[in-house]
């Protein structure tokens, strides 16, 4: 039996679709970053200033005892490092960091 044929075009669409479908599920899960993009944010910046800098974080978590909320993003060439940024109540950046999350789910080793 023949296979049917498909227009160049087609297949092109077709890549360009799974292309697109990629980026959207890289945005949606947050940005990844790498130590340099890190070194970029420094204390004093705004929300804006560090999403323009590493983009959308994995993450954003408002814990009860912080005056801000946090923006996690994961690290380039990493399984288990995530980078950390506390804002205070202005949404100014206070505090970076980075932590090891075991792979395990065992969240002792982030005490």
């Amino acid at each position: 039996m023949a296979r049917p044929y498909i227009a160049p075009t087609s297949r092109l669409m077709v890549a360009a679709g799974f292309a697109l479908c990629a980026a959207l599920a890289q945005a949606a899960s947050g940005f990844w970053v790498s130590q340099s993009q890190e070194a970029l944010v420094t204390p004093g910046m705004s929300m804006a200033e560090v999403r323009d800098a590493l983009g959308h974080p994995t993450q954003f978590i408002k814990y009860r005892n912080q005056p801000g909320p946090t923006f996690t993003y994961r690290v380039l060439g990493t399984v288990d490092t995530l980078f950390d940024v506390d804002f205070d109540a202005k949404g100014q950046v206070v505090s970076t960091n980075e932590r090891i999350v075991p792979l395990d789910g065992d969240s002792a080793h982030d005490r």
